[in-house]
Formats: structure tokens, sequence, C-alpha cells
């Protein structure tokens, strides 16, 4: 194998994954998800413009709903630009479908930005009708290979490639303590645990669904 072909499968398995595939070493999936955080190294008060712009969304009806702006800046590095969150059981509000969606194109448009592709969880097949439904342009299906997205955004964050502005109070919150679920690790399985993951979700759709975009970024950083 060539030394570029080595380096690009370096870049792009990291933590686990290179563990596993690279190091040729079998371990269980425990601890953190993303142990490659650093809020240090990977959070930001200040942007630079971007050139483009996808929206992730995890939507929930119980639960919380979060939209993430994700940006490729003009230094070709990704940001989580912007965050919009609406948790129900703090609120003790329950919203709509059409709720949801004037309530994401308001927020947007505050924002002053239209993303290319919105990314909306493939379970909310009745949110993303209504989105389409009251105009809000390029909507998909996010690709919710959970694995396969876990690995893109450890990429993008090992790498130093992605960063999080600091006004994404969910992303925040959740990536510290988005975790390994210990009962399916002991059974052989690789699965986060399914709770405080909304906003990590939210980016996990809009990074992975993006991931031919920025994957010739990696070794650039």
């Amino acid at each position: 194998m060539s030394r570029a072909y080595v380096a690009s499968l370096a870049a792009e398995y990291v933590g686990l994954w290179k563990r596993r595939m690279i190091d040729g070493a079998w371990c269980v999936a425990e601890g953190a998800v993303y142990d490659m955080w650093d809020e240090q190294q990977h959070v930001v008060d200040s942007l630079p413009a971007m050139r483009r712009l996808w929206l992730g969304i995890d939507y929930g009806t119980t639960n919380a709903t979060s939209a993430v702006l994700l940006g490729l800046g003009d230094d070709d590095r990704l940001y989580a630009v912007a965050e919009w969150r609406h948790d129900s059981r703090q609120t003790r509000r329950q919203m709509t479908d059409a709720q949801y969606s004037a309530a994401i194109r308001r927020w947007l448009a505050e924002q002053q930005v239209e993303p290319e592709w919105t990314f909306v969880d493939p379970s909310a097949a009745s949110f993303s009708t209504q989105l389409w439904t009251d105009g809000h342009p390029g909507i998909a299906r996010a690709r919710n290979e959970v694995l396969d997205g876990i690995r893109s955004v450890s990429t993008a964050l090992d790498s130093g490639l992605l960063r999080v502005h600091s006004s994404c109070s969910g992303l925040l919150a959740e990536l510290p303590g988005y975790s390994w679920d210990p009962a399916a690790s002991d059974r052989g399985e690789d699965r986060p645990l399914k709770r405080d993951d909304h906003s990590c979700d939210a980016l996990r759709y809009v990074t992975h669904s993006t991931v031919h975009e920025w994957r010739g970024l990696v070794q650039a950083t």
C-alpha cells in the first residue's frame, strides 16, 4: 500500500475504529462516544464567512427537537454554526408539525440564511411533509447509519476539521456525555445510549449526509 493510502486510512479511522481497523485490536465500545472531544480545541466564539450551509434536524414530539446548522467556512473547516432546539419536557409545551416548521423557518430567517439541503430524521415523515408543504427548500432524508455517522463525526472532530460555535448550547451540553451503552457492549454490540442525544443526532445527520462534500478536506487540516 502506498504511503498516501495508509495516511488516508489513518485519517478516516479514528478512536474506536482506528484501534480496530488499523491497530488490529478488538476492543469493546465503552465510555464516551466522542472521546476526542476537547472544549478548548473544538469550541469557537467567532466564525469565518460560510460558503456552504446545510441543516440537520432530529425530530421529537415528547422529546427534544434539535436543528443544527452546519457550515463550510472560507477556511475549509466545518462549523456547527447555530442550533435551534425545543424540549417539550422542559417547556411543558408540545408543538405540532406546523408549529415546528414555522419556528425553524423563522429562526433561519433571523439567521439570514437558507441551507442548500435540510437533512431530516428519517422517522419523521410527517414533519418532512410539513416542511415541504410550507415551501422549505432542499428537504432530504438524513443518512441514518448510526455507527457510520458516528465515525464521520469522530473523523471530523479528531482531525480538527469540525468546530462548534459557543451558541450551540444543546450540542455543548450533550457532546461530552454522549456515551456507549454498556449493556449493549456486554452483548458484543456497538450502540450509544439513547438519552440526551437529540442535538448529537442532528449533528450526525447533517455531518454524515454531507461526508462526500468534506471528506477530502480531512488530511488538509
